[in-house]
């Protein structure tokens, strides 16, 4: 055995280099590849999951209110409340008055209807036969009067004014709140259907109150449902801000395990590379102390 490979005739450095400083460092490789190792696996999963798109929170649409109806016994309610100690304002329904041609306003030439026009007329003449022009006056009476007078005298301007006001503007008030010729033939038919069973003295009253309770229901559950759609639409707006935020989170976690696997990847190369240095150097240091020793 040469001096050079005696662990008795090396120095004590040769021997502390061996026996500890190498040792060490393959211990401390190992524990840092494994280190490297791990955080290069966490980086890469972390890695696929950020490159999967967010998925966007679905928004349930509320229940829509149910339709407004009207019974019977609510009418009946109604138009024969319980006496009270003030007295209440009855309707006052106008006798019926002869139209003359000059009275009535001037028509002007209607389109053609359509089917379903024709039947909610038909339904609407078959309310009308309930309300005996004996007793009620239907249709709305108008007059011309003078609205301006010359110095002389001479009437320069007519203006048309409500002479005798009929009950039917209380069907109108309610047919205005729809759009659907369906859903007016509906209305008109449940309003059939309650004045059918009223007695005739009480009919008009009976269609005042149906007039009034309909149009403020309606109002009611159109406020409703737009209360309910602004909801839905700030619900929306929220996933959708939410969705945002989470897909530029992701972006942004994926740009950083990018860059933690390649750190992972170059921590190991550089403490491999470092022990490859410490090695060759102590393999060097080695040949150049035998051919010292040759020469």
């Amino acid at each position: 055995m040469s001096d050079s490979q005696d662990p008795k005739k090396r120095g004590p450095f040769d021997f502390l280099e061996k026996k500890i400083v190498f040792q060490i460092s393959r211990v401390f490789f190992w524990i840092l590849c494994a280190i490297g190792g791990v955080a290069f696996i966490v980086s890469v999963a972390l890695f696929l999951y950020n490159i999967i798109p967010p998925i966007k929170e679905s928004v349930a649409q509320s229940p829509t209110p149910s339709e407004v109806t009207i019974s019977l016994a609510e009418i009946e309610k109604a138009i024969a409340p319980p006496p009270r100690p003030k007295e209440e304002k009855s309707v006052e329904v106008a006798k019926p008055t002869e139209k003359s041609k000059e009275e009535e306003p001037e028509e002007k030439p209607k389109p053609p209807l359509d089917p379903l026009q024709l039947a909610l007329e038909a339904k609407i003449d078959t309310l009308k036969s309930y309300f005996p022009s004996g007793k009620f006056t239907w249709t709305t009476v108008y007059e011309k009067v003078p609205a301006w007078r010359d110095y002389w005298g001479v009437v320069r301007e007519w203006r048309t004014v409500v002479k005798t006001y009929g009950i039917d503007g209380y069907l109108n008030r309610v047919l205005e709140l729809y759009t659907d010729k369906t859903k007016e033939i509906e209305v008109v038919k449940e309003l059939i259907s309650i004045i059918a069973q009223i007695p005739v003295d009480n009919r008009a009253k009976a269609l005042a109150v149906y007039a009034e309770r309909r149009e403020r229901r309606e109002r009611e559950r159109a406020d409703e449902i737009a209360g309910i759609k602004r909801e839905v639409e700030y619900k929306r707006r929220m996933a959708e801000a939410k969705y945002a935020v989470e897909k530029v989170k992701k972006a942004k976690d994926a740009e950083k395990s990018l860059r933690f696997i390649g750190g992972a990847f170059i921590s190991i190369a550089i403490i491999g590379l470092f022990l490859c240095f410490l090695a060759i150097e102590r393999n060097t240091r080695i040949l150049q102390a035998l051919l010292e020793k040759e020469k």
